[in-house]
């Protein structure tokens, strides 16, 4: 339970800060960080479903 926290925390945290630069004018950065969030986010959701069905080994 504790990566699933750990990947929704970096891909907000990412999400976030990728938004700023993007805001403040390293666009491609920001981007690239933006995407890294929403790739963790989703890493995440996916570890949540797995452990949601029963699945103790959700790598």
């Amino acid at each position: 339970m504790g990566s699933v926290l750990l990947f929704a925390a970096a891909g907000l945290l990412g999400f976030l800060l990728g938004a700023y630069l993007a805001a403040a004018g390293d666009k491609q950065v920001g981007v690239a960080l933006m995407a890294a969030g929403l790739v963790f986010q989703l890493l995440s959701l996916r570890q949540l479903k797995m452990l949601k069905k029963g699945d103790g080994n959700a790598r």
